[in-house]
């Protein structure tokens, strides 16, 4: 989520102020022999919440009423299969096999329409991680929950329609292994300090972050979905990510939507963070001269295909003594998962 366009009617609601808040398959890392568990593999994966809130932003415009742009907002999340396209980048997982993922847009959505979506809590709810999860058992892929991180909500806003709610959520998820493989230690999650207001309600971005055992070599992985409707509170955002979680002797990896890199138009947090903050690009290394975009492959309001995606903000980063050694995109041919497409980056931990 998060086109300039986007962008630029937001500005309109904002108050001005900033806030403070506490499938292609991906090239599976060799095994056996000297080179076992000498690699990791991290996906990022927005799963699309099935709007980008076009509507709801009309109202600051004043061409809708608060009531009708729930209404039509509501419509079109369940008009876009979010369920669904959770199973399909569940496919996408089960079939690469990535160490961990991280996953954005996780949402949640309850209102009157019945959809049955497989894990959901009721037959009116819409979630995605549930029928991601769901849809992973089926395929026989074994992942467990890391930790769940509970963003933007409805729930301040107490919404016009009885019944109806949304909440946004980030989740890491890490494979399961035989013991002794694969460890998960130092679980942490909190939102940043640094938040956009949008009628007057701050919209909570986070991070994820968990030190990854292999064999006796620990990495730190961090998810994030940093802010995509104004750049200086992404920058914030970034500086924040860099001093807090990412503050570590340990090598890290950054995986997530971060609405900044390549052929976007906010640039300054990717700069910094592949710049001053050092970290290194794993598509920039496997794939030089590639653009690599992520974002769009379609967009909402109403649901349109696009000519194509014209920028890559879906990133893996890393950071000390790790060697990128392949990125592989997923969910770039139709019917697509996401307006993203997913990236699974392949690291090497050197002894």
């Amino acid at each position: 989520m998060g086109t300039a366009p986007s962008r630029i009617v937001l500005g309109l609601v904002m108050t001005g102020a900033l806030v403070t808040a506490t499938p292609p398959t991906a090239s599976a890392a060799p095994v056996g022999g000297n080179n076992a568990h000498r690699f990791v593999s991290v996906m990022t994966r927005n799963l699309d919440e099935g709007t980008d809130f076009g509507y709801v932003e009309a109202v600051a415009a004043g061409t809708l009423d608060f009531p009708t742009a729930v209404g039509l907002t509501y419509s079109e999340v369940v008009a876009s299969d979010v369920c669904g396209r959770a199973a399909r980048a569940a496919d996408e997982i089960a079939a690469a096999g990535p160490d961990l993922v991280s996953l954005q847009e996780a949402a949640v959505w309850t209102g009157p329409a019945t959809v049955n979506c497989p894990g959901a809590a009721t037959p009116q709810t819409i979630d995605a991680e549930a029928a991601l999860l769901s849809r992973l058992a089926v395929d026989g892929a074994h992942y467990t929950v890391v930790k769940e991180l509970d963003e933007f909500s409805s729930a301040p806003l107490g919404l016009v329609a009885p019944g109806l709610s949304f909440l946004d959520r980030d989740v890491l998820l890490a494979r399961v292994a035989a013991p002794g493989q694969l460890s998960i230690g130092d679980v942490q999650a909190h939102h940043y300090a640094t938040l956009v207001p949008i009628l007057g309600l701050p919209i909570l971005r986070g991070w994820i972050s968990a030190d990854v055992t292999l064999r006796g070599r620990t990495v730190r992985v961090i998810g994030t979905h940093l802010e995509s409707f104004f750049e200086p509170v992404q920058q914030a955002q970034g500086a924040e990510l860099v001093a807090g979680p990412a503050n570590t002797a340990l090598p890290v990896i950054v995986a997530g939507d971060l609405n900044t890199g390549p052929g976007s138009d906010q640039q300054r947090t990717y700069a910094a963070l592949t710049g001053p903050a050092g970290f290194t690009d794993t598509w920039s290394v496997t794939h030089p001269g590639e653009d690599g975009f992520t974002d769009s492959y379609y967009t909402e309001d109403p649901l349109t295909i696009t000519s194509g995606p014209t920028e890559r903000i879906d990133l893996v980063l890393v950071r000390g003594a790790l060697v990128p050694t392949a990125d592989v995109m997923t969910g770039t041919t139709a019917p697509h998962p996401s307006d993203h497409a997913g990236v699974i980056a392949t690291v090497r931990i050197p002894s």
